[in-house]
């Protein structure tokens, strides 16, 4: 480690030499020290919350309350000395609190909501959880930005799917059924009296389980085309023990080719796919003429400036488009590489229009990450 503060590192900058023509600025040379820093911080930082998840230390101190090291390490049966030294970590930075006046750790509320309380909406552990997965895809990301090539959602390994699982669990397990459906014109009764339904891209089968467990008399289908997320589905479907929900990779069982469906899903799926027009069609060939798509997206604006200037989930949404989105839009040769951002609701009318349905509904959903279109053949 450098012994010098960004502080002092920009102040020695100052001192050799005067700003100008390629060379720094003291001032905005220390403010970029400090956000790098502040970057730097939040890499180890990422791989430290996901111990403490892993460990049950965010759980625990949940449950006891304030706690010192010793109190805390009793409680999980862990090594005092490792966790006194997560507990300042975590203090330092900003995730829990700490009292000097007991010299005890506590878990506030907002940090119970976040790191804790899968339930709730602003629950963030699987994104933790995912941003430490793709940490070891940098060595093959030096590859394929000289080939083009990308990577599948499996190169990435079984920790990414369950990851991406948790990262959008509270929608499906909290909204889609009770908050979306609703809002799909007639759909609610035409799956309580049965109703044959495709979830395109199901990852861990929460979205179709969800559905399955409200409108029993309706079947349904969970396709994905990596099987480290269809583990994680067969394990979820065996614990709901339903009886109406299949699973499929379309690599081996496409969807038909002839209308079979009348309502099917898609959450986060085709800014993923190296071939999203292709998605398309085949998602229009398989609904049925009354047939309903509704297709959850990536909410972004239409251009690069407009994302950079007014988008406050940018950086992240492009940080996880390199790593993860894109890379698996770019896993064949000919990908169309949307990325995370990609998929606009510009981008979606367009695509949707040329694959043959005639009907865009943009739903009024309060929800910051992502879009909700509702589409049909006629």
């Amino acid at each position: 480690m450098a012994d010098e503060t960004p502080d002092e590192l920009a102040h020695e900058v100052g001192d050799e030499e005067e700003p100008g023509a390629g060379k720094p600025d003291p001032d905005r040379l220390k403010q970029f020290l400090r956000r790098a820093g502040a970057d730097v911080a939040a890499g180890f930082n990422c791989a430290i919350t996901v111990l403490g998840d892993r460990l049950d230390l965010y759980q625990a101190l949940d449950e006891q309350g304030p706690s010192t090291s010793a109190e805390l390490a009793r409680a999980t049966d862990l090594h005092e000395r490792w966790v006194r030294e997560w507990l300042q970590h975590q203090a330092c930075a900003g995730q829990i609190e700490f009292d000097a006046a007991s010299a005890r750790f506590r878990l506030s509320p907002e940090a119970r909501a976040v790191l804790v309380d899968a339930d709730h909406p602003a629950f963030l552990m699987g994104a933790y959880d995912a941003a430490l997965s793709v940490y070891p895809a940098v060595e093959h990301l030096q590859e394929a930005f000289r080939t083009g090539l990308g990577m599948s959602y499996d190169d990435h390994g079984p920790s990414c799917a369950c990851a991406i699982e948790r990262m959008g669990a509270f929608t499906k397990n909290h909204r889609l059924v009770p908050d979306l459906i609703p809002q799909v014109g007639d759909m609610d009764a035409r799956l309580r009296t049965g109703a044959q339904v495709a979830d395109v891209g199901c990852g861990g089968a929460l979205s179709t389980i969800a559905m399955a467990q409200r409108y029993p008399a309706s079947t349904f289908v969970g396709y994905d085309v990596s099987e480290h997320a269809l583990t994680r589905a067969r394990a979820n479907l065996a614990e709901s023990r339903l009886a109406n929900v299949t699973l499929l990779n379309p690599l081996h069982t496409p969807l038909p080719d002839a209308p079979t469906y009348d309502f099917v899903t898609t959450f986060d799926v085709v800014h993923d796919t190296p071939y999203p027009a292709a998605l398309i069609a085949q998602i229009h060939a398989a609904l049925k003429t009354d047939g309903v798509w509704l297709c959850e997206d990536i909410r972004g604006f239409e251009t690069f400036a407009e994302n950079l200037e007014k988008h406050p989930l940018a950086a992240m949404l492009y940080g996880f488009s390199v790593m993860v989105c894109m890379n698996a839009g770019m896993a064949e040769p000919d990908g169309a590489g949307l990325g995370t951002l990609g998929f606009t609701e510009e981008t979606a009318r367009r695509m949707t229009q040329a694959a043959g349905f005639t009907a865009f509904t943009r739903l009024d959903i309060d929800n910051p990450m992502n879009s909700y279109y509702v589409l049909t053949k006629a």
